[in-house]
């Protein structure tokens, strides 16, 4: 007899298996579905938002199309300025990280700018090039509008601890090179003849004449007269110490009047024996410049400074330098002539160093690019695409043909 069973178990657990398996395709179903869904969105917001952000975003490219940078400012007669990474420099402080300096440069139809000018010792900026040091406040901070403290400093370069850059004049004279401060500058700031000032709205180079600002030394402190001994009497003429400290507002140039003082003792001793007043005793003080500027030491120093000690020495003594022949004769023997002591500027010169092409070093960083310069620019579509037209400029140094 052959034993019946039930088949109701084995009949549930395939409806059971076959349940379970379209819950399944459907659910991984509906997911997939969902994420082509949200791909697609991803996508298509992501290209709306780089659509958008191309409307927005400035590229300054030049006449080849090659890209200068992105416009990340604009300087106050609104031209771009981009950014520059000097990876050719190590960092002057130790840094574990090996970061780069950054020069930021305005970019105008037919130049580069700079806040910082570059100065030289020859007119119409040529000769040696030179350049201030970084955040250089008390000297030469007048910009373009010839105002003091308003400009021609730069602080981007002082915040990074880094060298000084500037735009200085090209070959060409009008776009510019790109420079960097380096060693000493090998010149003095009372040689300086001109300046490239680079921020100049002009027509032509903007090159401009330039001069250390001077200013008359104060000598009321450089000579004194006293009693050769406590029991001398002068009599009629009066015991007139030197200083012992500069007036207000003034500082003191002993530093450098000690470094000439056996010289200029001896030429002013030289000259007061033909006068020969017995139990006076010249002695030669200080010199004071106005606080922030500085002795100019050039080569007619020396001459100066007799020159003024002895007509303050005589002075003092009754005695007119101009109407004495024998001292005349002896200062023309001695070379001695009428001078002057002036103060100027305290200005520190740097070296302007090139910054040259990595791939050419007998280029300048900015020679591969060529002007006239102009900013990209998107179609009328720019919102449903992202191909690019461009202008040709219409400013600063171009003919328009009008």
């Amino acid at each position: 007899m052959i034993p019946i069973t039930s088949s109701t178990p084995q009949l549930n657990r395939r409806q059971g298996g076959f349940v379970l398996t379209l819950e399944l395709i459907l659910i991984t179903t509906i997911l997939i579905i969902g994420c082509f869904v949200g791909v697609v969105a991803v996508r298509d917001a992501l290209i709306k938002h780089s659509v958008k952000q191309q409307t927005r975003e400035i590229v300054v490219v030049d006449a080849s199309n090659q890209p200068l940078g992105p416009m990340i400012a604009l300087d106050e007669h609104e031209a771009p300025i981009v950014p520059y990474i000097d990876r050719a420099v190590a960092p002057l402080a130790p840094d574990p990280a090996h970061r780069n300096y950054r020069a930021l440069i305005g970019v105008r139809d037919d130049r580069f700018t700079s806040r910082e000018p570059v100065y030289y010792d020859g007119p119409n900026c040529t000769g040696n090039p030179c350049m201030k040091g970084i955040s250089d406040e008390t000297t030469d901070s007048q910009g373009v509008d010839k105002l003091r403290a308003t400009g021609a400093v730069s602080y981007l370069h002082a915040l990074q601890a880094g060298p000084n850059y500037a735009i200085g004049r090209s070959i060409d004279g009008i776009r510019g090179d790109l420079y960097r401060t380096g060693g000493m500058c090998p010149i003095e700031p009372s040689q300086l003849q001109s300046r490239y000032m680079s921020q100049r709205v002009v027509s032509g180079t903007p090159c401009e004449t330039f001069q250390v600002e001077q200013f008359p030394a104060d000598t009321s402190c450089l000579v004194g007269i006293e009693a050769a001994l406590p029991i001398i009497d002068l009599g009629q003429v009066a015991s007139n110490p030197v200083c012992e400290q500069c007036p207000s507002g003034t500082e003191s140039q002993g530093d450098i009047i000690e470094r000439y003082l056996p010289t200029v003792a001896s030429l002013v001793n030289q000259v007061l024996d033909v006068v020969a007043v017995d139990g006076v005793e010249v002695i030669i003080g200080d010199v004071c410049c106005p606080t922030g500027t500085r002795l100019e030491d050039d080569d007619g120093i020396i001459n100066s400074l007799v020159y003024i000690a002895l007509q303050e020495a005589l002075a003092l003594l009754g005695i007119d330098l101009n109407d004495n022949k024998d001292l005349r004769k002896i200062l023309k023997t001695l070379g001695i002539v009428e001078g002057e002591l002036n103060c100027i500027a305290n200005i520190s010169l740097r070296n302007a160093e090139p910054v040259v092409d990595p791939t050419d070093s007998a280029q300048n960083i900015l020679d591969r690019f060529i002007p006239p310069f102009r900013i990209t620019l998107p179609d009328a579509a720019a919102a449903d695409a992202d191909q690019w037209y461009y202008l040709p400029p219409e400013g600063e140094g171009v003919n328009t043909g009008q």
